[in-house]
């Protein structure tokens, strides 16, 4: 479901999205109450949100489904990194993507999200770091933490599958995003990335 104030840049959207094979607009919405009501109503996989409207805003929609007990995945259309994407970081945002990027990255938010992993821009953070929250390492899923955690001890990707109870294809699929989202080549980078993690965090 997408949700912009503006008619052009809403049926930009709805275009893109519908272009894709994997991906369908099932409501557009111009507000914010028409987009609460219209995320019960239709229930959509995941909802897509301008930050910047008039009255009730995206960060607020945000907040009024969570607060709602509404765990609908969230991805925001952001257009200044201020105050209300760390305010979206700490309600839990699933993807944030600014208007200006390429849409292949809204596209590509999309997936991940769907695949259940958080998707950030790229421009949010410098190295290890995020607005509000501090460090990219916090946009983790636990169960990427986890991965991470064991994959530095010197397992194989058999070894960890066998230990966290899932297949060699879901921890390939782990690492892979997990290198991704945190810029890392490789196993030994990622260690590294850890400890010093850590030590920032006893710091």
């Amino acid at each position: 479901m997408v949700v912009d104030d503006h008619p052009i840049t809403l049926a930009g959207l709805h275009a893109l999205l519908s272009g894709e094979h994997d991906l369908a607009v099932v409501a557009r919405c111009g507000n914010g109450p028409e987009a609460v009501q219209a995320a019960t109503l239709h229930q959509p996989d995941i909802l897509v949100v301008d930050q910047d409207m008039p009255g009730m805003d995206g960060v607020a929609i945000l907040k009024h489904l969570r607060t709602s007990g509404n765990r609908t995945p969230v991805v925001l259309l952001a257009t200044t990194n201020n105050q209300k994407l760390s305010e979206a970081l700490s309600l839990e945002v699933q993807g944030i993507v600014f208007k200006h990027s390429d849409p292949r990255q809204l596209i590509r938010c999309l997936r991940e999200v769907r695949a259940g992993r958080r998707w950030l821009d790229a421009s949010l953070d410098g190295p290890g770091e995020v607005p509000g929250n501090g460090r990219v390492l916090d946009t983790l899923t636990r169960r990427q933490i986890e991965v991470a955690r064991a994959a530095v001890s010197g397992l194989s990707n058999k070894e960890l599958a066998q230990r966290l109870g899932v297949s060699e294809g879901t921890i390939k699929n782990h690492l892979h995003a997990i290198y991704e989202r945190l810029r890392l080549d490789g196993r030994l980078a990622l260690l590294l990335y850890l400890n010093e993690n850590e030590k920032k965090a006893l710091a």
